[in-house]
């Protein structure tokens, strides 16, 4: 009996011990429990508002209108790519996603190196506490407070052809009759280039947050030594602070370049009808728009396929440039 005993007791399962001498959960036991509380509920929202519903858009991409399976929305995408035989042109349907491609990566390119850099800059010049740096900085705040379809509906106003600033433009002589016929953001030759320019207009915000946040975090010995061996304002903001926040340029870059193929907003609120100011996006959306979703689906998984490995050949590239300074 005894020798049975031992051997029960021997495959009895080795339990860790949880709780303390005094009955309560160990502190390593109390931390496991927190963060797994804390991330319960944005891995729910994941699962509810992201993978279930691209996992139907998956779905829908090898589906025809009867919900059998099909390829021919794959057929017809790459069809898009091939010259009419006997015009030897591109169709009107290819030229508009060859310019939605082309656009998307004109924004893209905009954001990081015209925007990026803007926002950084503005970002040392409220930490290095410039006179007025408290009006500046709820100045650059406010399209992070107001609204961005309010921010939109600001701008559409001010250059609409009753708008100020229109108005203005037409009396130094930058805007031609061709495009006074109609507005600067349906005219195929400035509807796009309105989009930029509310782009960047908008870019700081949120982003001059996030760079200010991480500007904190370096301490001032750092610069008070750069201060002691004649150091400039542009040269630490050069030298120094670019490298210390790189880490988050990065991020920021990164997630930027995620919603380069999804971003339809400032095109579905300026533009929706100028073909020449389509982006990705919005050549997705407004086919779902019209009814239609095996198309606009499989369209979805392409950009997909191909951007998911540009963003992480990107963010190599970028670890690779930068350094990884922690302080």
């Amino acid at each position: 009996m005894k020798s049975e005993a031992i051997k029960n007791e021997k495959l009895l399962p080795l339990v860790p011990n949880t709780k303390n001498k005094s009955g309560h959960l160990s502190r390593r036991t109390s931390e496991i429990i927190f963060v797994c509380l804390m991330l319960s509920l944005p891995v729910i929202q994941f699962i509810i508002f992201w993978i279930v519903p691209n996992f139907k858009s998956i779905l829908l991409g090898f589906q025809d209108a009867r919900g059998g399976f099909s390829t021919q929305q794959f057929t017809e995408f790459f069809s898009l790519f091939q010259k009419d035989p006997i015009s030897g042109e591109f169709s009107a349907k290819s030229v508009e996603l060859f310019t939605a491609v082309g656009n998307s990566l004109i924004y893209f390119a905009v954001n990081i190196f015209i925007c990026t850099p803007i926002v950084v800059f503005f970002s040392y010049v409220l930490f290095r506490k410039v006179p007025l740096h408290g009006v500046f900085k709820i100045i650059f705040y406010l399209p992070s407070i107001i609204g961005g379809t309010v921010m939109a509906t600001i701008y559409y106003q001010l250059f609409n052809n009753s708008g100020p600033l229109f108005q203005l433009l037409k009396d130094w002589g930058w805007i031609s009759e061709k495009v006074a016929m109609l507005t600067l953001f349906e005219s195929p030759e400035t509807g796009f280039l309105m989009i930029l320019i509310y782009s960047i207009w908008t870019c700081v915000g949120i982003n001059m947050i996030m760079f200010y946040g991480a500007m904190k975090r370096i301490p001032n010995e750092i610069f008070e030594s750069a201060s002691i061996d004649g150091v400039g304002f542009f040269r630490q903001f050069i030298n120094l602070v670019v490298p210390l926040i790189w880490p988050t340029i990065t991020t920021l870059i990164i997630f930027s370049l995620a919603g380069i193929f999804v971003t339809y907003g400032p095109v579905m609120i300026l533009a929706p009808n100028n073909r020449n100011a389509t982006m990705i996006g919005w050549y997705i959306f407004s086919r779902v728009d019209n009814g239609e979703l095996n198309y606009p689906a499989a369209v979805g998984l392409l950009f997909t396929a191909i951007g998911l490995p540009f963003v992480m050949f990107v963010r190599w590239l970028l670890n690779k440039i930068g350094s990884n300074t922690e302080y």
